[in-house]
């Protein structure tokens, strides 16, 4: 990875984005990157306090982004004294409009090769995420998303990958040892049986195991093929039963502080979905969660 690849903060100044920031600070400090925090500020409510109070709407504007601007700064001020670092090269912007847009617009502009969001409350992804600025970047998917949940106290340690093989999963991969060389990994491939009832189960047994052990030879090949080493300490996990729900429950039972997967690179109606196997990871997993979107499309 390029030691001075950017990483972009999208913060709307809340508790949840504290852990964001803090995250983003720890990653960017390990790897000496720009980091680029940012708030935006939607202006459609603003009228509405306008109109029923008789401010004056460049003031009130005004005096809005410079509270954020201080706020952003403060952020980044005490993820620096909660991770005890010296802080890393950082910005500060805030900007009015669309936040989805206008983080889009950020990460390009600076290149970022990361963006990094908080998550609200316990069942976050469940209750907060879908359907929200969040969920909306991650579909924009641009660059790698990462939902930030847990306060890292340290960087991390474990983490399990979504394999499917296809290229969507392949840069999935690539990203999660990128931004977590040094972890231990749990590859994860589920897959789902349809011939069971009608055969019998002696039968169905030896073609089970058939398929899973050459599916076990696929994952070993699929890794090291993208540089997964004995180093990494790697579980290799062939599970039969839904996917995303294989995932989390491999994740949870490997006590990963990060999940990684990969999200279609659509367009048009298609685009409007992450796929149900990212959807349920990011609804259901208790820990962080990196969203990579495959382009090749």
């Amino acid at each position: 990875m390029d030691e001075s690849c950017p990483i972009l903060i999208a913060s709307d100044l809340s508790d949840a984005s504290e852990v964001a920031v803090t995250r983003a600070m720890q990653l960017a400090s390990r790897r000496s990157c720009p980091v680029t925090a940012l708030h935006v500020i939607q202006e459609e409510p603003l009228w509405w306090v306008v109109k029923s109070r008789d401010l004056d709407p460049d003031e009130l504007r005004a005096e809005l982004l410079r509270e954020a601007l201080a706020g952003l700064n403060s952020q980044l001020q005490a993820a620096a004294g909660r991770l005890a670092i010296d802080p890393p090269e950082s910005n500060v912007e805030a900007r009015l409009g669309k936040p989805v847009a206008v983080a889009s617009e950020m990460a390009e502009s600076i290149d970022a090769r990361l963006i990094v969001v908080g998550a609200h409350g316990r069942h976050a992804v469940r209750d907060w995420f879908i359907g929200t600025t969040a969920e909306k970047v991650v579909r924009a998917g641009n660059v790698p998303v990462l939902v930030s949940r847990v306060e890292p106290t340290h960087g991390y340690h474990k983490v399990t990958v979504a394999v499917d093989f296809s290229e969507s999963s392949r840069v999935a991969l690539r990203a999660a040892l990128e931004w977590a060389p040094y972890a231990q990994f749990t590859l994860v491939h589920a897959y789902e049986t349809w011939f069971e009832s009608y055969i019998d189960p002696a039968t169905y047994e030896r073609l089970r195991q058939e398929q899973e052990e050459a599916l076990y030879a696929r994952l070993r090949e699929f890794a090291q093929e993208l540089g997964v080493c004995s180093d990494h300490e790697v579980d290799y996990r062939i599970i039969a039963g839904h996917p995303g729900t294989a995932v989390v429950e491999a994740a949870a039972k490997a006590h990963a502080d990060l999940t990684v997967c990969g999200t279609q690179g659509e367009t048009g109606l298609r685009h409007l979905l992450l796929g149900s196997v990212a959807q349920h990871i990011l609804r259901e997993s208790k820990g962080d969660v990196l969203t990579v979107r495959d382009h090749g499309d």
